[in-house]
């Protein structure tokens, strides 16, 4: 050959070859078998910064939305913990609380309930069509054991699961929702209960107000001071627009300072935080908080968990995050435990679940593996009042509708528009989120979108004290 042709030839070589030691690495970094298995406090972190990772780098494969999910069909069952998975299929996932949705059918764990995403709306209004009964599973409650320091006091389960609860009207986050009564939303089917299950859900348009949509947003009728509750869930809502949220709230005293335990809160394709507010002065010991690991504070609050928006956030010690579109595809148990030394937030994967759990005998003294969220109050002057729990789907507002343009999965979704604060101005018309949940014009397809995504289904709710 010419020296010419043999020296390109000789380039040609050496660049594939680089390129083949390149990739060998990323490969490598990605797949480590256990990323989160670390001492070190800077990466002791690890859940949040390798999920947004994992997120980065599938996302980076491919835009659509189906990248933020995930299954073992798919993946297939693994002995190793892979960075890139945004939903993981192997033992590791379930010390982390991230498992993908059919992990337990397909990778030979006991099954887990049913998880029934509503069917398409079929009437031309866009009402949300009924969803089936699952079929039952776990065992029978027993009667509780003599060793469980706690005792069922309230529950919500079965046909009857929202006659307890109060149906509240007032939308305080200033976003596109139309609370409905009790009667109303069971007859626009935004609330359904069935004999082992509870659907909860965005709803239509609405026919009456402009720039809203039908929702619900339910208060039980009893509040507890010191308190177990324990809430099975098959699916919680997510999406554009979406701002879900499951807490409790102090009934008689001013907020923030009877207190606020945001168990799930999230808006559009962001993650989910468990966080404390409160007035007065309350700031958590920072070593003390690192009793069960290394929770920073992802409010960035130092801990002080005194709640003044728009600077004051509260604080949001957390292991461990995932976005609601992954709590939508993690059924399971969360638990919330309030004494007068601590606050704890525990998730149970379904697999998972502890038979005390499910038995009505449940003993939180044995469940840290499955802490993520831990407020210690010894020594601080932190206050909480009586509780209620609270349950709503609400849109835009003061939050999903600011950060709209920030999510790179949303804002895609509405054009010739923009992200509006309403605290700082009242535009909904050219407001972003807002054109695209109310959709007047039906160019979006939002009914669709919200059926198959921003729902409760919950198998029940109970209080121990």
């Amino acid at each position: 050959l010419p020296l010419k042709a043999m020296w390109s030839l000789h380039c040609w070589t050496v660049s594939l070859a680089l390129a083949a030691v390149s990739a060998e690495t990323t490969s490598s970094a990605l797949d480590v078998d256990n990323e989160c298995a670390t001492t070190s406090e800077e990466q002791s972190g690890c859940s949040l910064s390798a999920l947004q990772r994992r997120g980065l780098q599938v996302s980076s494969k491919d835009e659509g939305e189906s990248t933020w999910g995930g299954s073992c069909a798919h993946y297939g069952c693994t002995h190793h913990y892979h960075s890139w998975m945004r939903c993981q299929c192997n033992a590791k996932c379930a010390s982390y609380g991230n498992c993908c949705y059919d992990y337990a059918h397909k990778c030979g764990a006991a099954p887990p309930a049913p998880t029934d995403a509503p069917a398409e709306p079929t009437a031309p209004t866009g009402a949300p069509a009924e969803v089936p009964e699952p079929v039952a599973g776990g065992p029978a409650p027993a009667t509780p054991a003599s060793h469980s320091p706690y005792r069922l006091k309230w529950s919500a389960q079965g046909t009857s699961f929202f006659d307890s609860f109060k149906f509240l009207l007032n939308d305080d986050n200033h976003g596109s929702a139309q609370y409905l009564s009790q009667g109303e939303a069971e007859e626009a089917k935004v609330v359904q209960a069935y004999g082992n299950h509870a659907i909860m859900r965005a709803g239509p348009a609405s026919p009456q107000y402009k720039y809203k949509r039908m929702t619900a947003k339910i208060a039980s009728k009893e509040s507890w001071k010191y308190f177990l509750a324990v809430a099975k869930f098959s699916h919680v809502p997510y999406g554009c627009g979406v701002w879900p949220a499951l807490f409790t709230l102090a009934t008689d005293a001013p907020w923030p300072d009877g207190g606020e335990i945001d168990v799930l809160e999230y808006v559009n394709m962001d993650v989910s935080k468990a966080s404390f507010h409160t007035g007065g002065n309350c700031k958590l010991d920072q070593e003390a908080v690192k009793k069960y690991g290394y929770m920073p504070d992802r409010n960035k609050m130092d801990y002080d968990c005194v709640t003044k928006y728009p600077k004051r956030l509260g604080c949001a010690p957390n292991k461990w995050m995932k976005s609601g579109q992954d709590w939508a595809n993690s059924p399971g148990v969360l638990a919330t435990q309030w004494t007068e030394s601590f606050l704890k937030i525990f998730y149970f994967p379904e697999h998972e679940i502890p038979k005390d759990v499910l038995s009505d005998s449940p003993d939180p003294d044995t469940w840290d593996r499955w802490l993520f969220s831990y407020y210690p109050f010894e020594g601080t002057s932190c206050e909480m009042q009586a509780q209620q729990i609270v349950m709503q789907i609400n849109f835009c507002g003061d939050w999903a509708s600011k950060v709209w343009g920030d999510d790179g999965q949303c804002k895609w979704k509405a054009h010739s528009c923009r992200s509006v604060d309403p605290l700082a101005e009242y535009a909904p018309e050219q407001d972003c989120c807002t054109q695209f949940i109310w959709d007047e014009d039906k160019k979006y397809g939002t009914d669709s979108y919200l059926n198959s995504r921003a729902f409760f289904n919950m198998s029940w709710m109970k209080v121990f004290q």
